[in-house]
């Protein structure tokens, strides 16, 4: 059982014909046909069930496909951690990063990077925090940088980047402007357009109005803090973004803001974060190390 035939069973479960698992690995239909037969006599049991045209895993090629899926995902990542080590000073930086630290904090890392750095490439991926750490367990990524809360996975290694601040975003010349006390309770008689179920900021929101007993009059759910900051700025809504996020509406006036008030919960930060069993590469690590020093 090498490799080739772990990742045909992988891709038949991806594809499910035959024709479309050959065009993947660049080889002939008759060669895949082989490998399934030979790894089939070779475990001694039927894996594969072909109906209507159509190739599925038995109850043993679905068993056999868990293990084959992590071989071929470590094999695919060890390829690209030793060639990483051969060539520290070559190759591609592979990040991927939840919306707000991609769009706001990491082009000033980039940039210093990129200086340090000029022969090697940069690979950037806007994902929610949710898949980021769906993707770092299954080691289809090796790194992330997460908007989180929540350090206490014992699954990853952290490295803060720098703390967030989230702040109570409304339009310019809302009365909020002008009142010397806001509380709780009035700022809960606003409507409210709000980040997505699961993303950091809307469970800071959420965490806000429990600790305070009040109850957010949610008008509208976006995926898109760009989305969100134009809504906001746009109607007599709030809500709430990171402070770093809305900086360049504040100093153009399109954007005012306060601090919360009341109970405030953990506010969180932007992280660096990877799996406890990574050894990071020397571009890693210097990727890291440019983090740590950086004042942003």
């Amino acid at each position: 059982m090498n490799i080739m035939k772990l990742n045909i069973v992988v891709l038949i479960e991806k594809y499910k014909k035959v024709t479309d698992v050959a065009a993947e690995l660049g080889l002939k239909q008759p060669t895949v046909s082989f490998h399934m037969k030979n790894l089939e006599a070779e475990l001694g049991t039927p894996l594969f069930l072909y109906r209507s045209g159509r190739v599925l895993l038995t109850d043993a090629g679905r068993a056999l496909y868990q293990y084959a899926l992590k071989i071929v995902s470590l094999t695919a990542e060890a390829e690209r951690t030793v060639k990483q080590f051969s060539s520290p000073s070559k190759g591609t930086l592979e990040l991927e990063a939840s919306f707000i630290p991609a769009t706001y904090i990491l082009p000033n890392v980039l940039i210093q990077f990129m200086k340090l750095y000029p022969g090697i490439n940069n690979s950037l991926t806007v994902q929610s925090d949710a898949l980021l750490r769906e993707r770092l367990r299954s080691r289809d990524i090796q790194m992330a940088i997460l908007h989180t809360a929540d350090w206490q996975d014992e699954s990853f290694d952290f490295q803060l980047i720098v703390r967030d601040e989230p702040v109570l975003i409304f339009a310019t010349g809302h009365p909020f402007e002008v009142l010397e006390k806001l509380t709780p309770e009035l700022i809960a008689n606003e409507p409210w357009i709000q980040h997505e179920q699961g993303s950091c900021l809307r469970g800071y929101a959420d965490q806000w109005a429990q600790f305070n007993q009040i109850r957010l009059w949610n008008r509208s759910e976006l995926n898109s803090p760009e989305v969100i900051k134009q809504l906001v700025s746009g109607s007599d809504c709030v809500g709430i973004c990171s402070k770093a996020a809305v900086k360049a509406e504040i100093e153009l006036g399109k954007l005012s803001y306060a601090n919360l008030p009341g109970i405030l919960p953990e506010s969180g930060g932007f992280v660096l974060g990877w799996r406890k069993d990574h050894i990071l590469t020397p571009l890693q690590q210097s990727f890291v190390d440019i983090v740590t020093t950086l004042d942003l």
